[in-house]
């Protein structure tokens, strides 16, 4: 009989466990199970109740603006009906890479033969007393949404942080008619992505919903008359000594790597798990992905470059060639109705320049960052219809001399200059 006569046995598929069902996780498990199902038998393993829904969208669900049923990312259905396992609610407690099992908090074993870690990150609790009482929550998850929705109507709410994830929380409680009070180390909010001026028109716009703002100072403590350590929060006190009543605290003040069942395991652990270019760790069959690794010591928090590190997993998976690399990251937001645009060094120095312009008429607001001819920052507030443009000058080192003084007008404007020339 000649080999092309024999039967054909079926290929056997790998086991691909992946470990945390947020955005990243539940995308590749979606991705492998229904592209590749014939290679991978795919179980997604999850320690919330819901399942591969859209994070970014938890504002606007805060704010009312859209139901819970507009904030899937992937098809479930989809996923199950190409094989994959999902569990919900039963997160992983032990792992033996020996073994190469796992053991469940319901008591499951689940063996693999690919284990992928998308555990994510929680809040950072903040090192002072009251943080552990019954009225200070975080802004995460569903869960978060759940609880900071049932407090009573015309509350009084502190968010703690005036970083993305805390304007947005402070925007959305806004939105349902509390009134809340923002707390931030920094003297400007939002310090990472703008400079203090666009900062300040920002914060004036947020003022107008009814926001107030205490900058430059942090707090000290989450006070209760009761004696009680878990008790209702009442007030929080500043270093600058003020006071603040409030009814609910919100924590957005960063996020810490959750990489203790990584740690725990053996695997090389710095402030996340580190990771080669193709998203493996020091395991050989053991990969780790968006907010719980770290690739050159560094982490990640935004989207952009996560979906870099799922693109690059998946071809290494499916047995492609790419690899993963630090690139500029651009954040894109809109902020109570206010479109922003940040991208690359937001602050000069010393050895670059900067070209300002501003539409007070309009409430817009433009920054660009030169360093030795090339665009290496940028900030839009306002309109942000430029931004692909200034993002890719950014990304290809592209020479700016020649229309310098053009610049910050925008793409059409350059171009027309140009093609007349």
């Amino acid at each position: 009989m000649s080999q092309s006569d024999m039967p054909q046995l079926p290929k056997t598929r790998k086991r691909l466990v992946i470990i945390g069902a947020g955005m990243a996780g539940s995308k590749l498990a979606h991705a492998v199970a229904t592209e590749h199902g014939e290679a991978y038998q795919v179980t997604l393993i999850g320690e919330e109740a819901h399942v591969g829904y859209n994070r970014i969208m938890l504002s606007s669900l805060l704010a009312q603006e859209i139901s819970e049923k507009e904030m899937s990312l992937v098809d479930l259905e989809a996923m199950t009906q190409s094989g994959a396992s999902i569990i919900a609610a039963d997160p992983v407690v032990d792992i033996s890479l020996l073994q190469k099992r796992l053991s469940l908090q319901s008591g499951k074993q689940i063996e693999f033969d690919k284990l992928v870690f998308a555990t994510g990150a929680r809040a950072s609790k903040l090192p002072i007393s009251g943080v552990e009482s019954t009225n200070v929550t975080q802004f995460r998850d569903l869960s978060d949404v759940e609880f900071m929705s049932k407090i009573s109507a015309k509350s009084e709410v502190c968010v703690i942080g005036a970083g993305l994830l805390g304007l947005e929380a402070a925007v959305g409680m806004a939105k349902r008619g509390h009134q809340v009070s923002v707390v931030h180390r920094a003297d400007y909010i939002l310090n990472r992505q703008l400079d203090k001026d666009s900062a300040r028109l920002l914060q004036n716009n947020l003022e107008k919903i009814g926001i107030r703002f205490h900058l430059g100072s942090a707090p000290t403590e989450f006070v209760s008359t009761n004696s009680d350590v878990n008790e209702k929060v009442e007030g929080v006190k500043l270093a600058s000594g003020k006071w603040i009543e409030t009814d609910l605290v919100v924590l957005a003040t960063g996020i810490k790597p959750e990489v203790e069942l990584a740690k725990a395991a053996g695997l090389t652990v710095n402030k996340a798990i580190c990771v080669n270019q193709v998203m493996r760790t020091s395991h050989q069959d053991v990969y780790a992905l968006g907010e719980c690794s770290e690739f050159e010591q560094v982490t990640f928090g935004l989207v952009a470059p996560i979906w870099q590190q799922f693109d690059v997993l998946v071809d290494h998976l499916t047995q492609k060639q790419s690899q993963f690399k630090i690139e500029p990251v651009a954040t894109k937001l809109k902020v109570s109705g206010v479109n922003l645009f940040s991208a690359g060094e937001v602050n000069n120095n010393a050895s670059s320049e900067c070209i300002t312009y501003r539409d007070s008429a309009h409430n817009q607001y433009r920054k660009l960052v030169i360093k030795e001819g090339v665009l290496v920052g940028v900030i839009l507030y306002g309109n942000v219809a430029d931004a692909s443009w200034y993002f890719q000058l950014i990304q290809n080192k592209t020479k700016v001399s020649k229309i310098l003084d053009q610049l910050v007008f925008g793409e059409a404007y350059c171009h027309a200059l140009v093609q007349g020339a």
